[in-house]
């Protein structure tokens, strides 16, 4: 049997892992910066009295 093959399983799977870390790594602030502003949008609405509750 050929060695390198012995170790195929692990080094795709090891390939695999490292992109959806890296995937992660690149949406998560993304979304951290989303949450943010809108969480800021919101505060400044708040406090200039600009804010219509979608809820009410």
């Amino acid at each position: 049997m050929i060695p390198q093959l012995d170790y195929a399983f692990y080094v795709w799977t090891s390939y695999g892992l490292f992109a959806v870390v890296m995937a992660w790594q690149f949406i998560q602030p993304r979304l951290r910066r989303r949450r943010i502003v809108a969480e800021l949008r919101e505060e400044l609405a708040l406090q200039s009295g600009n804010y219509d509750d979608p809820d009410a």
